[in-house]
């Protein structure tokens, strides 16, 4: 109805031009133009929370209406990310400050990243991408919407709207292209892959020195505790930051008998790893609602008209490490199949003032050489022995990717999802989590995985460091002197070394699917998952906090036994578990730091200092086990308690895998004179506190707060809390430049939150943006939702027009594309 109007009103307004009715052909001529101005235009319609509508005749018009509105909220810190993929940091900022890379968790100098970007741009993927043909080229609407979009956000950029002070009248805020919009995915889909090595591979150099002799190249082996870097890394331990939760139910599980999601990604609340929420349609054949990372122009979590789905992190690894066995007094060259082989090389070059550096990177048959300097004891340095390469198949999935996102946003139901996913294989280090109206829920890792088996780990796994680097932080390192050794070639998969689907854990439920960044094993604890490569993940090992808490809280909601209403699981009682902010570290410790606290309240601090514990007791005692604003006082306390205590001896009770919800428990005392125990580090957290001027007994509603101001406290906590936020606590846990923040300030977690409930007469779903939609504090929806997430309110998200005019939103906003 909207498009015919458009044309009629177009229509007329060229007759009213032309001064009189005219000719025949006058005519004919003037409907025409408005029916070819008619298909280039795009309708921007916000709602009351901010969140655009953008219908468009074709995916051209819809990207141009999708860029320029994305950069009227967030051009800036678009931008930034921009000079970093172009390999510009040093020229604008200076060579020596930090470029990092929140959602990936690293940071290199910007001369780091500048040298790694002309690296990616010299290996000339961008350009084959550019020119492939699917499944690895762009099908036609993605080019379009690709095309689009660049052209909508220049054609922000011209307007002279920009009134960002992060950028506004900067040199190095530029027009982009498509190229920079392929770099974006690819930085994007690398991120748990590549980028995690950035530095490594720019630093990977010859060794200089005299060649190693045969009792020098034996590697000590180094203690356990030495992989504590390396775990932290790539450790499979749950609750990290960069993480997510992600609930599918089917229709045994729900009141109304239909699927439901919740959607709970939890990535940087800054940077250009931020969520932004649209809904983006081009009538019959595309028409989605979500939110989307900067930059990357599909959908990547939200709903259609028939399922819903969203993303957690996996446990998969996305790369194998190749150890290569050098030729004596060569460095550059290593054995394969018993020949000696030549690396290749790539010089790129980076200008800075009147500077310019010059760097090579060196390249094998597996990918490019790498120093991972979080091995212990430089034992995966280049040396004149050995040297490492990394083989990374994210790093080559190119636009699949995003034409696999084209694809889910027009499956209609999981079944149909799964398929798009088993086709493409190119989700990016995710799970899956979805539901549709038939009622069915869909957990998957099914993406790009290498294709290594258990039994190629055992065969090619190198004795020694490698074989300690695997069991410490399950990083699969293989001996590059054989090809035997690469990943399996698997028939119809879209490229080599790579699984297809049918070896990638998956599951279809009627009850439900959970995952909170755990493996695979317990999407649904009633039927467990096993029997697949250690490279996608484990079972039987210890989960996180998060994965424990979200299945007992499934399963009391769905016995109705958690005091939120009658059995099985409506939108209000979904979402009221999300809010409910219990920390399940609490629920297993918190009984026990108590009592220990009051029995021993006089207590020696980590520096020797004697503390009085008393009022830290009192504080405790009437802590709620909470992240709520309200009631939680003394619940800043045991935050920063249980982010100091970190022994391995934590638990009393240790993990009995055939009780994986509730084991490990019960929080081990030690002894009062023994050198660590819960109560050393419960002296260390209040002198912390004292040390910030915060008081022992103060909640979260007094301290943890958002970037936005310092008196807009939000809820939520990262000691097994659900909806889990980070916040700087000055402990080791946000120390450094990727976790760093003011005090209290948040940096990281529940980002955007959907629930959404499949009717057969069309989706139903609310949210929030937890950071709100713009970067820019100049806009009106730089806060507008972190102050109703703040208020535990949620935003309805209409899907159709009829919805979207009940709802009353702003006026729309007409662009004509190119």
């Amino acid at each position: 109805m909207r498009l015919r109007e458009a044309r009629r009103i177009l229509t007329l307004a060229g007759i009213a031009l032309s001064g009189t009715i005219g000719t025949g052909a006058a005519m004919v001529t003037s409907s025409a133009a408005a029916r070819q101005r008619s298909v280039h235009q795009v309708t921007v319609t916000r709602d009351r929370a901010g969140v655009p509508h953008i219908v468009a005749h074709n995916f051209t018009a819809l990207g141009y209406g999708e860029g320029y509105t994305f950069a009227s909220d967030d051009l800036c810190t678009l931008a930034n990310d921009i000079v970093t993929l172009r390999g510009e940091r040093s020229k604008y900022f200076g060579p020596n400050q930090l470029a990092v890379n929140y959602s990936a968790g690293t940071s290199a100098t910007n001369l780091q990243s500048d040298l790694y970007w002309r690296y990616v741009q010299a290996a000339a993927n961008i350009k084959h991408q550019l020119t492939a043909k699917p499944p690895n080229g762009l099908l036609p609407q993605v080019r379009q919407l690709y095309t689009g979009y660049v052209a909508g956000y220049n054609r922000y950029l011209r307007s002279g709207k920009l009134n960002d002070p992060a950028c506004k009248g900067k040199p190095w805020v530029r027009p982009i292209t498509l190229t920079d919009m392929f770099l974006r995915g690819q930085q994007i889909e690398t991120e748990g892959s590549s980028q995690q090595f950035l530095s490594g591979i720019v630093q990977a150099a010859p060794p200089t020195g005299a060649p190693l002799t045969h009792a020098a190249r034996r590697v000590a082996t180094p203690p356990q505790g030495s992989f504590d870097a390396l775990r932290a890394q790539f450790g499979d331990a749950a609750d990290r930051a960069q993480g997510s939760n992600g609930i599918g139910l089917g229709a045994q599980d729900t009141r109304s008998g239909h699927g439901m999601v919740l959607a709970n990604p939890h990535f940087p609340w800054r940077g250009s790893e931020r969520f932004w929420m649209a809904q983006l349609e081009v009538p019959g054949r595309y028409n989605v609602e979500g939110g989307t990372l900067m930059g990357f122009p599909l959908i990547g979590i939200g709903f259609n008209r028939n399922i819903a789905w969203t993303h957690t992190v996996s446990t998969s690894r996305r790369f194998v490490a190749y150890q290569l066995k050098l030729v004596p007094g060569d460095p550059t060259s290593y054995y394969l199949n018993g020949k000696p082989t030549k690396m290749g090389r790539v010089t790129v070059s980076v200008r800075y003032g009147a500077k310019t550096v010059q760097h090579t990177f060196y390249t094998s048959h597996w990918g490019s050489v790498v120093d991972v300097a979080s091995v212990p004891g430089n034992a995966y340095i280049w040396n004149s022995a050995t040297a490492y390469a990394l083989y990374d198949v994210t790093g080559q999935d190119g636009p699949r990717t995003a034409d696999q996102y084209l694809r889910m946003g027009q499956a209609t139901s999981v079944h149909g999802l799964f398929n798009v996913e088993a086709k493409w294989l190119a989700i990016p280090t995710f799970n899956t989590i979805a539901a549709d109206d038939h009622g069915q829920a869909y957990y998957g890792d099914v993406g790009a995985t290498p294709a290594v088996s258990a039994a190629e780990i055992k065969t090619c796994l190198p004795a020694g460091i490698p074989t300690l680097v695997f069991n410490a932080a399950r990083v699969v390192t293989l001996d590059g002197s054989r090809t035997s050794c690469a990943p399996a070639n698997v028939a119809g998969t879209p490229q080599r070394g790579i699984f297809s689907a049918s070896s990638e854990p998956h599951v279809f439920r009627q009850d439900y699917v959970e995952n909170s960044n755990d493996s695979f094993w317990l999407a649904n604890p009633s039927h467990p998952l096993t029997g697949f490569s250690p490279i996608i993940g484990l079972s039987g090992t210890v989960q996180g906090l998060r994965t424990r808490i979200g299945n007992l809280m499934i399963a009391a909601r769905v016995t109705g036994t958690d005091g939120l209403g009658p059995a099985k699981f409506t939108i209000p009682t979904l979402q009221r578990m999300w809010q409910g902010d219990r920390s399940e570290q609490a629920a297993l410790v918190l009984k026990d730091l108590v009592s220990y606290c009051k029995a021993h309240p006089i207590q020696a601090a980590s520096n020797g200092k004697v503390v009085n514990l008393a009022s830290a007791c009192t504080a405790l005692s009437g802590y709620n086990g909470t992240g709520r604003l309200v009631g939680s006082g003394g619940g800043w306390l045991f935050s920063v308690w249980s982010h100091l205590d970190t022994d391995s001896a934590f638990y009393t009770t240790a993990f009995n895998p055939a009780e994986p919800l509730t084991t490990p428990s019960g929080l081990n005392p030690g002894t009062p004179t023994a050198p660590a125990t819960p109560l050393k580090w419960l002296a260390d957290a209040v002198q912390s506190l004292q040390a910030h001027g915060i008081p022992v007994g103060a909640s979260y509603g007094q301290v943890q707060h958002a970037p936005q101001s310092r008196r807009l406290f939000v809820p939520g906590c990262d000691s097994g809390c659900f909806a889990a936020i980070y916040a700087d606590d000055a402990t080791p846990s946000s120390s450094g430049p990727v976790n760093s923040a003011p005090y209290g300030q948040v940096y990281d977690g529940s980002s955007l939150v959907m629930t959404t409930q499949l009717n057969p007469s069309g989706p139903a779903a609310q949210g929030i943006l937890t950071y709100s939609q713009s970067t820019n504090p100049r806009s009106r929806w730089y806060r507008n939702m972190t102050n109703l997430y703040a208020r535990a309110k949620w935003v309805t998200l209409p899907y159709t027009a009829a919805a979207l005019k009940h709802a009353h939103p702003l006026r729309p906003m007409t662009l004509q594309a190119p």
